[in-house]
């Protein structure tokens, strides 16, 4: 089953990482929008980097969930089901 609490745990940790970028950068750029957007790009990168393993584990839960999704997607109906029998009769 997917789990939010994987992708709750990744999101917080990749948000804790551009915050700390920020508060890193911010006695030398102070806060501004120049800041902001080297925080957002450092932090990017440094999760790229750091949280590899949760990305995967999180990727892997969707992925589960999407297949499981298909897999019942792909029971027919009883119009097609009565279809089916129509077109096996003629045949």
């Amino acid at each position: 089953m997917y789990s939010m609490r994987s992708f709750w745990i990744y999101t917080l940790a990749r948000l804790g990482i551009i915050v700390a970028v920020g508060l890193v950068l911010f006695p030398f750029l102070g806060f501004n929008l120049v800041m902001a957007i080297a925080a957002i790009l450092i932090g990017a990168l440094l999760s790229y980097l750091f949280l590899g393993q949760l990305r995967a584990k999180v990727a892997a839960d969707i992925e589960n969930r999407l297949t499981k999704r298909t897999k019942a997607d792909k029971q027919k109906s009883s119009d097609e089901v009565a279809e089916d029998r129509i077109v096996d009769d003629e045949t």
